[in-house]
């Protein structure tokens, strides 16, 4: 006889929600996936060659980076997944990405611009990841600012849809990926992070950020995605 798993922390705060609402079932037209920030500014070879350009010794450089290079190579192969996934279904799929609208960058964000992250149209890094870009007809939004809601029209497009779920994929997990499905959820859309689609720099904080939404119930695993896109592609 296996003795009793002991409780974990979300265990005993959940029993705190007493009143939780059951969640309706996504239905294939309510339903979308989106895409955040899978493009060149966020692969670990764009990291490289800058700071190789900077001067860093470039054996040192891809050595520091390997571990960030494994994690987002595989979440990016996951988010080709989910993403055909949902083609096949007939899910709409919406990438955003970081650049800004004007030829000279002027309408980035106060943090990015602080950080020195701005992207004016068709410099490097704003470039979708080939993998996972853009079909011709699908929506595509840029954004200046971490959240994919901040300054947008993503809820506005949302709506007009009938989208209620939302499956949330890309980069990076503890910055603009944490952000939007926070922004999401406060929006009350039903929202699913893809947990093995998406990654950050440090694999601890990885496990952090995406472990958080994991406790209360908010995430699935990428071949869970891809079957109940499957399901919803054959009930629509």
């Amino acid at each position: 006889m296996t003795a009793a798993s002991p409780l974990t922390l979300f265990d005993v705060l959940g029993a705190s929600y007493r009143d939780a609402l059951p969640v309706p079932e996504p239905r294939r037209e309510d339903t979308a996936l989106l895409l955040i920030d899978i493009q060149e500014l966020a692969a670990p070879d764009h990291f490289a060659a800058a700071a190789i350009d900077a001067g860093m010794p470039e054996a040192e450089v891809h050595a520091a980076l390997a571990d960030y290079s494994e994690r987002f190579h595989s979440a990016v192969a996951n988010c080709q997944k989910v993403l055909a996934a949902a083609r096949a279904a007939g899910i709409v799929p919406i990438h955003v990405k970081i650049q800004a609208m004007a030829g000279d960058g002027r309408d980035t964000g106060a943090l990015h611009r602080r950080l020195g992250w701005c992207f004016a149209p068709g410099t490097e890094g704003t470039a979708f990841l080939a993998a996972t870009a853009p079909a011709p007809g699908e929506i595509a939004i840029t954004k200046t600012a971490s959240g994919a809601f901040t300054g947008t029209a993503l809820d506005f497009t949302l709506r007009n849809m009938g989208i209620e779920h939302l499956y949330i994929c890309g980069f990076v997990a503890d910055e603009c990926v944490e952000t939007t499905v926070r922004q999401a959820l406060d929006l009350g859309y039903r929202v699913r992070l893809v947990e093995d689609a998406t990654t950050t720099y440090d694999r601890t904080a990885t496990e952090h950020s995406v472990g958080k939404f994991r406790g209360y119930g908010f995430t699935r695993l990428a071949a869970d995605a891809v079957e109940t896109f499957a399901a919803l592609g054959k009930t629509g």
